[in-house]
């Protein structure tokens, strides 16, 4: 997918999408300078819609600003790690214990479906689609509990998970490991052991980015 200016949304909601998307796909690196020059030769964002998307994406933690400098990419921190799957503990497991109580064979279908759709082959799919499959399967989860302000609280770390995930998925032999990982969710959804299947898969994916962050050091 091309990362530029092109549909009828405000200049500044489609300058921050733009501009966030490329962090997530690692397009704009860790501690990497971004200018008005920059935004305006790869992304096609002008002076205004480029300043008032860096604003927001600094008050959210995406960039960070250094006075008399400019705009920078906020790198990715082992504490970030940390503190993502310490909140994704607290909070998937308490998901699949309370849908499968009531979880039925179209939701079951549902998520086979994105599961399926999972190409682990990297010249087949690429890391951005493989990455949105797994946050699909992941909302589904969420969405199935009925209860917005857990659907709110997943959709507001679901994108750091995707710029950690990007990282991690060079390795074709991770993205298997995902989709048997995501098969076993659904397996335990049906036999009562899904708490512990999600454990194994936030257990796995967390020694994943670990290692990734320690490899880049």
């Amino acid at each position: 997918m091309e990362l530029f200016l092109s549909n009828p949304k405000p200049l500044k909601v489609q300058a921050y999408t733009v501009l966030k998307e490329a962090i997530i796909r690692g397009i704009l690196k860790d501690n990497e300078m971004i200018t008005e020059r920059v935004a305006l030769e790869r992304f096609g964002i002008s002076r205004t819609p480029f300043r008032e998307a860096v604003q927001t994406l600094e008050a959210e933690g995406w960039v960070y600003n250094i006075p008399y400098k400019g705009a920078f990419i906020s790198p990715i921190t082992i504490k970030d790690i940390h503190d993502v799957f310490e909140l994704r503990f607290m909070l998937e497991i308490g998901v699949v214990r309370k849908i499968q109580q009531t979880i039925n064979r179209k939701n079951l279908d549902q998520l086979q479906a994105i599961t399926a759709a999972m190409n682990t082959d990297p010249s087949q799919m690429s890391d951005v689609d493989f990455m949105l499959l797994d946050k699909d399967f992941h909302q589904v989860l969420f969405e199935l509990t009925d209860n917005e302000r857990l659907i709110s609280v997943f959709k507001q770390t679901s994108d750091l998970i995707r710029r950690i995930g990007m990282r991690v998925l060079h390795r074709e032999s991770r993205r298997e490991e995902v989709v048997r990982e995501h098969r076993r969710i659904i397996e335990g959804l049906q036999n009562g052991t899904a708490e512990q299947e999600m454990e194994q898969h936030l257990n796995k994916q967390k020694q994943s980015f670990i290692e990734l962050y320690q490899g880049e050091k």
